[in-house]
């Protein structure tokens, strides 16, 4: 069984023509809302085996104020620049790379690419909310093997219920 979390970034900075947009931090309200679904995801699921993360900022640091939530290693956290604003497809493709001992994956990214992987795997969804999850998981021994058509919905947590 693959278990996979969906976690939009924290609400961040205003894009300004002074700050590139992959340089935005989050806000005080992303921080605090990144810990808090970090403590939820805790409760709900327990410490994940693997957090990948977009290296933009305001994913990484999301994914970091997640992570001291879990009690999760901090140099565990894998980025990846590639996964800065990533289409759903190229997400899958990636997932589908992690090692097979890895059984519980926290992917913090970007929308749209983040709204269009939730509506592949079956759930329709306007848009993910800002330090919002969705957790999906896979009837299979090795990520090569997950595709949309085989994802189990198990919940969505929206950070304004936290």
């Amino acid at each position: 069984m693959k278990q996979l979390i969906i976690f939009r970034h924290g609400k961040a900075e205003q894009d300004t023509m002074a700050k590139d947009d992959y340089d935005r931090a989050l806000t005080e309200r992303g921080r605090r809302n990144a810990s808090d679904m970090g403590a939820f995801i805790l409760k709900k699921t327990g410490v994940p085996d693997l957090i990948l993360t977009s290296s933009a900022k305001r994913a990484h640091e999301t994914a970091i104020l997640a992570a001291k939530a879990m009690d999760y290693p901090e140099a565990e956290i894998q980025t990846d620049q590639n996964l800065y604003f990533a289409p759903e497809r190229w997400i899958m493709n990636v997932l589908s790379k992690l090692p097979d001992n890895i059984d519980s994956c926290i992917f913090v990214g970007h929308n749209p690419g983040l709204t269009d992987l939730i509506n592949s795997l079956g759930v329709q969804l306007d848009n993910l909310p800002t330090a919002s999850t969705a957790c999906f998981e896979f009837n299979a021994d090795s990520w090569k093997e997950i595709s949309t058509d085989q994802a189990n919905f198990k919940w969505l947590k929206v950070a304004k219920e936290l």
